[in-house]
This record gives structure tokens, C-alpha cells and sequence, in this order.
């Protein structure tokens, strides 16, 4: 199997599976050491692997313990990064809560030792960057229909931080 991320018209095309995953009024969020903000847990989708695979086999690779339910909230088209690596992204948000064996202080994850995994309060999202920036939107707006969304982005760095959101790959 192959990641689904390509090079194409001048930016990076990527299908990417990711993971909304709360306990109580927190979100779980990942960060790198100096990057200033936080992304969801998930990663790219592979060929021949379905959504849901992908999200079950990402959470187990991350966080080394069984995914709880899951539920798709949305399909959104990501737009993002700076002019010279633009990024167009297909992504599949799933809701989850946190499973009982989920630590519920940072931890490293598993497949990758410079990211740490930590709890955010879903009230401070917006002084906490979480990308995709809609992430408080998708939380809010969980009715239980699956939405499509479109998310446009612009490169933003934020104090102390000149890099942008990552890209698909983490």
C-alpha cells in the first residue's frame, strides 16, 4: 500500500484521515517541539485502505491502544500552506471519545518520538491554534449528519513561530 500524496499542478494533493477525539470538554491534539500550534491525530490514507481502516490503523500506531467508536463528521477539502507549497487535502474527520486506556496526560507517539499527544480544552482552541482551523466548527456543529465542508486556508505563522501547519504527512 501506498500513501495517497502527489505532487500536482504545483502543489501537494494528499487524502488524509483524521481523528477527533475528546474527553469531556477536551480535545486531543498533536505538537512538535517550536512549531506553536497543534493538529489532529491521523495520517494519510493509503491505497486499497478504506476511511475508517485508515483511521483505526493511524489511532493504533499513535497511540498504541484500541480506537473507541467511530463516526464520520465530515469530508472537508483543505486548502492550505504558504504560496510556494500550496496544499489541496481530501480529508475524513471521525469523532471519537477517548477510550479508558488513553492516557489522560501528554504522551509521545508511538510511531513518531518529536511529537507529543495532549489533552487542549475544546474553550481554548482559538488561543491554542488547532489546524484545520475549523476544528471548533466541526465539534460545534456534530448533529450527527456527515457534512461536506471546504476550508481555505491562508499561511499563517503565529508568535514566536514562523512555520505553517504541517503537511499531510504527519
Amino acid at each position: 500500500m501506498t500513501d495517497i500524496r502527489l505532487p500536482l499542478g504545483g502543489l501537494k494533493f494528499s487524502v488524509r484521515v483524521a481523528i477527533i477525539c475528546v474527553r469531556g470538554n477536551r480535545l486531543l491534539a498533536n505538537t512538535e517541539p517550536n512549531i506553536g500550534f497543534w493538529y489532529l491525530p491521523g495520517g494519510a490514507l493509503a491505497t486499497d485502505e478504506d476511511a475508517r481502516a485508515c483511521a483505526e490503523r493511524e489511532w493504533r500506531e499513535e497511540t498504541g491502544t484500541p480506537p473507541g467508536e467511530l463516526r464520520l463528521l465530515s469530508v472537508v477539502e483543505n486548502f492550505f500552506g504558504p504560496a510556494h507549497a500550496r496544499q489541496h487535502e481530501i480529508g475524513f474527520y471521525f469523532r471519537m471519545d477517548a477510550p479508558a486506556e488513553l492516557p489522560g496526560t501528554p504522551f509521545t507517539v508511538l510511531d513518531n518520538p518529536n511529537i507529543l499527544c495532549g489533552w487542549i480544552p475544546v474553550a481554548e482552541i482559538e488561543t491554542h491554534p488547532v489546524y484545520p482551523l475549523i476544528v471548533r466548527e466541526l465539534l460545534d456543529g456534530d448533529d450527527g449528519t456527515v457534512r461536506h465542508r471546504v476550508n481555505r486556508e491562508e499561511a499563517r505563522a503565529f508568535p514566536g513561530n514562523e512555520k505553517t501547519p504541517p503537511e499531510s504527512e504527519v
